[in-house]
């Protein structure tokens, strides 16, 4: 529960990670097929040893075996179909993402930037956002109305490297408490210093709501409000907005999430792999009807896999969630 490593989590959200510097593959063309040549065999081969173990019968589990490796291939052109496009669309946010930060860092504080971040919330469905002009080195700077509550909103142009101080927060808190507001966002173009959750959580404590927005979450905002460079790269929208046009690729998208679009998914394919696979030891003796209970054991196990990598991209991150609730 640190904040170091809220931080990560953070940016390994998507598409909030896309936001970093890719990481560039150094591997040759031939080198990456050999490594993948090898990975699937092995993959094969570990199946292959698991299902002779378990039914004592090796002509049996290669013939299982052999079909498992099959599908192996097929997730496998899928999966590297999928990261190349996750490859493309990194890069392009990473740059849109960079140009955004320039851009925002050359205005002035309280003339140029708390008027664009009233707009931009505005956008995002925030209702009679207003400049307050600020109450105090640590104020209010914005104030509107999201999903019915009131929320006010510090906005922080950080020069270089400085990052907000968790003593910061608590003025920032301080501030909210004076002005009567149960929720506030804290918006940086920067980071914030380990120790801010902390403050965060004495906010809670005290019957006041914050959120710290850093430079990730604040150029996600400005993708899903349709910012300009966003805009003009094709970036801007929901994460589903991202996706490839056309209706062949419309169809499998809406069957891939159908079927892989959340983790959630992950837990029914492992309780019916578990289930099938006490159906196979059930019927261990009868060889026809057992062994079909463990293809279809080892196929749920497989598709739960796939649910926990996969799903972790399709989920789309809001932000604003939770902002205005109350637990």
């Amino acid at each position: 529960m640190s904040f170091t490593k809220w931080q990560e989590r953070l940016r390994k959200g998507s598409p909030l990670r896309y936001f970093l510097k890719p990481k560039e593959d150094s591997r040759t063309s031939l080198g990456k097929r050999i490594d993948v040549l090898v990975g699937i065999f092995l993959i094969w081969l570990a199946s292959f040893l698991l299902l002779s173990i378990l039914t004592n019968r090796p002509a049996a589990s290669l013939a299982i075996s052999l079909p498992l490796l099959v599908i192996e291939v097929l997730v496998w052109q899928r999966y590297r179909a999928l990261r190349e496009k996750r490859r493309r669309l990194e890069q392009r946010l990473y740059h849109a993402g960079q140009k955004f930060l320039a851009e925002i860092s050359k205005m002035d504080p309280q003339r140029e930037f708390c008027p664009y971040l009233r707009d931009l919330l505005a956008a995002l469905g925030f209702e009679e956002v207003r400049l307050t002009g600020g109450q105090g080195s640590q104020g209010v700077d914005l104030e509107g109305v999201y999903q019915g509550s009131r929320v006010a909103v510090r906005c922080v142009l950080q020069e270089g490297d400085k990052k907000v101080l968790p003593d910061e927060i608590r003025e920032f808190t301080r501030a909210l408490q004076q002005g009567g507001y149960q929720h506030g966002l804290y918006i940086t173009n920067g980071e914030f210093e380990t120790g801010v959750i902390s403050a965060v959580r004495e906010a809670e404590r005290k019957g006041v709501q914050v959120k710290p927005v850093n430079k990730y979450r604040l150029m996600e905002l400005a993708r899903l409000a349709g910012a300009g460079v966003f805009q003009e790269d094709g970036l801007a929208g929901g994460a589903r907005s991202l996706a490839v046009s056309g209706k062949r690729a419309a169809i499998l998208t809406a069957l891939r999430d159908s079927a892989f679009g959340s983790r959630k998914r992950a837990k029914s394919y492992f309780l019916y792999g578990l289930l099938l696979f006490a159906g196979y030891l059930l019927l261990k003796n009868s060889t026809a009807l057992s062994l079909l209970y463990l293809f279809f054991a080892l196929l749920n196990f497989g598709c739960g896999a796939y649910s926990l990598f996969f799903g972790r991209q399709l989920e789309e991150i809001d932000p604003l969630e939770g902002l205005g609730q109350r637990k």
